[in-house]
C-alpha cells in the first residue's frame, strides 16, 4: 500500500492552530435554570427554591471566566498496511494544550462510517486502529474531527476538521497455475517451447556437425553408426525455449457496481466489488502468474489515468506493475474515445473491460485480425435489479442484449472470452485452464 501526500487544506485546529473555545452549553443551561429558580423563589416567597438554585449559580460564577489556553492543537495521522492484510491500519497522535481535560475524536472512515472516542490528553497521544476496505485503488481512508473539553467542564472547543488521509489500496490477486499462451513465442530464453532451433527445448533432428555447434551436443552413438568418412560427427539439435510476451489492456473508463440504479460511472460506497475492482484484481493476478512463470508482461490503460508499463520481467517489474494497476481510476466522462494502444508483435493481448460500448471490443477484434491471440476478460458484475424501477429494469435488459450481441460478434472473430467473477462456481482459474488447453505454437 502506498500513501500519497495529502492535498493542501486550510489551517484548522486539527492541523496546528489554536482551538476556538466557547462556554459549555451545560454551564449556560445550569445558569438559566438557577436564575429561573431564584426568580420563582422571590415571586412565590418560597426560599427553598432559591436554596436549590444556589449550587447552579455558584458553579456558573466559578466558570464565568475560565482560563483558556490557546496553544495550537497538533494532530498527526499515519497509515500503513494492516497486520491482517485485509484493511489499512492508522495511528493518530493528538497533542493538546494543558487546559484540556478530555479530547473527543471523531473518525470518519471508508463508507462514511463514524466512530467517536473520548479520552484524556495522555491517551490521545496513542490512538490507533484498523479500517476495513472493500475497494482497491486510490481512495480516502480516514478523516478526523476534534473537540476539546476544558478544565472543570466550563468550556469546550468548536469541533474542527483534522487531517484527511488517503491511500492507494493494492488489489488482491488469485493464484493461477494454467495460463493461455500466445500463438507463438519469440523471446530469447524462457520456459516455453518455440519453433526455432536452439538449446533447452524438445528434440528436433540429428545433423552433421557444423561450425557453431557445441561439442557437448555430439551424439557419439549416432556418429559411430552413420559416419561414412573420417572426421564426420553427428549432433543432436533441439528447439529453443522462449518466454511469452503478454500485454494487459485495462479499460478503466468506468467503474460500475452490481446495483444498476447506481450505474453512473462513479463509486457509491457499495460494499461489493465493482467492475474496476475486478479488473484490477484480474490484471494483478495475471501479471503475477505470468511473471512467476518467467514471461514478460506489459500494461496499457485505455483511459490514460495510469501510466503505461513496457513489457518486462522480474520481481521489481512486478512491483511496478502492481503499483501502476492499483492507481488506475475511472474517467469523469466514460464516453470519451480511447486511443488504441500499440502492441508488440507475437504477443498475447488480454483486454479487461465491461464491454458496454464498442471501443474495447473493436480493439480486441482488430488485434485478433492482425495475428495476435486475444483474451477478453469480462469484469462487469452480475446485475442486481432488486432496487430497480420498471423503467430501469427495461433499460438494463436492453443494455444486456446489446452487450450480449457485442460479445458474440467478438468471439466469432477469434477472440476468447472469460468472465471474471470470483464468487461463481466457474472460477477464473478454471476458465483459464480451459483456454490453456488450446495453446498453439508456431
Amino acid at each position: 500500500m502506498s500513501v500519497p501526500d495529502d492535498p493542501p487544506v486550510r489551517p484548522v485546529a486539527g492541523s496546528g492552530t489554536a482551538p476556538r473555545w466557547v462556554r459549555n452549553p451545560a454551564l449556560v443551561f445550569g445558569l438559566a435554570v438557577g436564575v429561573l429558580l431564584a426568580g420563582l423563589g422571590l415571586v412565590t416567597g418560597r426560599p427553598e427554591l432559591a436554596v436549590v438554585a444556589l449550587p447552579a449559580l455558584v458553579t456558573a460564577a466559578f466558570g464565568a471566566r475560565p482560563r483558556l489556553d490557546t496553544t495550537p492543537v497538533r494532530t498527526t495521522t499515519t497509515l500503513e498496511p494492516s497486520d491482517s492484510g485485509r484493511g489499512v491500519a492508522y495511528r493518530t497522535e493528538v497533542a493538546v494544550p494543558s487546559a484540556a481535560e478530555a479530547v473527543a475524536v471523531e473518525f470518519r472512515v471508508v463508507g462514511d462510517r463514524r466512530h467517536v472516542v473520548v479520552v484524556d490528553p495522555r491517551r490521545a497521544r496513542r490512538l490507533g486502529g484498523s479500517v476495513p476496505v472493500t475497494h482497491s485503488g486510490p481512495q480516502e481512508v480516514l478523516r478526523t474531527h476534534l473537540s476539546l473539553l476544558g478544565r472543570g467542564g466550563t468550556a469546550v472547543s468548536v469541533p474542527e476538521a483534522g487531517p484527511v488521509r488517503s491511500a492507494v489500496v493494492p488489489p488482491p490477486h488469485l493464484r493461477m497455475q494454467h495460463l493461455p499462451m500466445p500463438s507463438r513465442v519469440t523471446g530469447i530464453t524462457g520456459v516455453h517451447g518455440s519453433a526455432r532451433p536452439g538449446d533447452g527445448g524438445e528434440f528436433r533432428d540429428v545433423a552433421l556437425f557444423a561450425p557453431g555447434d557445441r561439442l557437448r551436443r555430439i551424439d557419439w552413438r549416432r556418429t559411430a553408426r552413420r559416419a561414412e568418412r573420417p572426421g564426420e560427427l553427428y549432433v543432436r539439435r533441439t528447439f529453443a525455449t522462449a518466454d511469452a510476451l503478454v500485454v494487459l489492456v485495462l479499460d478503466s473508463r468506468d467503474d460500475l457496481g452490481a446495483d444498476v440504479t447506481q450505474w453512473t460511472g462513479a463509486r457509491h460506497g457499495s460494499h461489493q466489488a465493482t467492475s474496476l475492482d475486478l479488473a484490477r484484481e484480474a490484471a494483478v493476478s495475471l501479471a503475477t502468474a505470468y511473471i512467476s512463470a518467467g514471461d514478460r508482461v506489459g500494461f496499457r490503460d485505455l483511459a490514460g489515468t495510469a501510466r503505461s508499463v513496457e513489457p518486462g520481467g522480474g520481481t521489481r517489474h512486478l512491483e511496478r506493475l502492481r503499483t501502476t494497476i492499483a492507481q488506475a481510476t475511472p474517467q469523469p466522462d466514460a464516453t470519451t474515445a480511447a486511443r488504441m494502444p500499440l502492441v508488440s508483435a507475437a504477443s498475447l493481448v488480454v483486454v479487461l473491460s465491461t464491454f458496454l460500448d464498442d471501443q474495447a471490443s473493436t480493439m480486441a477484434v482488430t488485434w485478433a485480425a492482425t495475428g495476435h491471440r486475444v483474451v477478453a476478460v469480462d469484469v462487469l458484475p452480475a446485475a442486481d435489479l432488486r432496487r430497480a424501477s420498471r423503467l430501469e429494469r427495461t433499460a438494463s435488459r436492453l443494455i444486456a442484449l446489446e452487450r450480449s450481441d457485442r460479445l458474440t460478434e467478438m468471439t466469432a472473430t477469434g477472440v476468447e472470452l472469460i468472465h471474471w467473477r470470483t464468487g461463481d462456481g466457474d472460477t477464473p482459474a478454471v476458465q483459464l485452464r480451459l483456454l490453456s488447453r488450446t495453446r498453439r505454437t508456431g
